[in-house]
């Protein structure tokens, strides 16, 4: 079940990769490392947001990814996820959504270096656990190669080793976060150079990959790849010993997983996110449109009886 063990992983993504999702990963490969969705150290900090996770079997194989850029506050912060038995502290360094440009955090950081060093320098008084920055190949007008490379070299001082970088240019206040994700270009050139400047760095590449069989010319040239938005819309691609036809394996899965939200809605609150992560999981099977049509009727009235009921009497098959 392993997909070269290591190499690839799954992005942290707002209101995706939640702790429904990182259940549902597990069932499908649990040796995937898998990033959350971003947390604000405040948040972690006062709320119990990190008990959410507690129903996880394989939190070793998770890393928190935190937001913020206060450094005594983002320490107190991972020291809490570090206990909490995550696998890694992410700090976020790449976020270009308004909400998180006006809370000077985010891709805002990958200008200020020298603040980022401080926080992961404090960090790593509270906790062992590695630490990990993910941030992008530039911002606005500030594209020089030297931006990254000074941001690298800075952090390098504060004993950082891994770091991952969306080849895409962040553009503040010019575009939405959603906008962001396509506009403009990406540049995998920018991320190979920089991974042959800092050869002692682990360095992941991530933005608009979509399977886990990429050749060796990209392997070579870069210590691990990161999906997003096809890791959420097509889970399986991580497990590649389930291949097409392996449908009702796939369904043992997927049953697994709503008996589990069954038992979980009967002692916390539903939650229709947890739903949502399974609309499209059987997209390229006949039933897969009025299998979408019951997630959303489960969604609205609250019951799952009828997804259980619909993949008990095979109403999902090969086309």
């Amino acid at each position: 079940m392993s997909v070269q063990e290591n190499f690839y992983c799954v992005a942290p993504m707002m209101g995706k990769t939640d702790n429904f999702f990182c259940y549902l990963l597990e069932l499908i490969n649990n040796k995937v490392l898998i990033y959350t969705e971003m947390m604000h150290a405040e948040t972690i900090i006062r709320t119990n947001i990190l008990e959410n996770y507690s129903i996880l079997n394989n939190i070793e194989k998770v890393a928190i990814q935190i937001a913020g850029s206060k450094p005594d506050r983002l320490a107190i912060a991972a020291k809490k996820a570090a206990n909490f038995g995550f696998n890694e502290i992410n700090i976020n360094c790449g976020c270009p959504s308004k909400r998180v440009v006006s809370g000077s955090f985010g891709i805002n950081l990958l200008l200020q270096p020298d603040l980022v060093r401080e926080c992961v320098e404090e960090i790593s008084n509270k906790t062992s656990k590695q630490i990990s920055i993910k941030t992008r190949i530039g911002v606005d007008q500030y594209i020089s190669e030297n931006i990254l490379d000074n941001f690298l070299l800075e952090l390098n001082k504060a004993n950082v080793s891994k770091y991952i970088i969306h080849a895409r240019v962040a553009l503040r206040k010019k575009l939405n976060t959603k906008e962001n994700l396509n506009i403009p270009a990406l540049n995998y050139e920018r991320v190979y150079k920089l991974k042959k400047k800092f050869r002692n760095n682990k360095i992941i590449i991530n933005g608009g990959f979509k399977n886990t069989k990429y050749d060796n010319q990209i392997i070579k040239k870069i210590d691990g790849i990161m999906i997003g938005r096809e890791a959420y819309k097509n889970p399986w691609i991580f497990n590649l010993d389930l291949t097409y036809n392996d449908l009702d394996k796939k369904k043992l899965i997927i049953n697994s997983y709503l008996d589990f939200l069954k038992n979980n809605f009967k002692k916390y609150l539903f939650n229709k996110n947890a739903l949502f992560h399974i609309q499209n999981i059987f997209n390229g099977y006949q039933g897969s449109k009025k299998w979408r049509q019951n997630v959303s009727s489960a969604i609205k009235n609250k019951d799952l009886n009828n997804l259980l009921k619909f993949i008990d009497c095979d109403n999902i098959k090969l086309i």
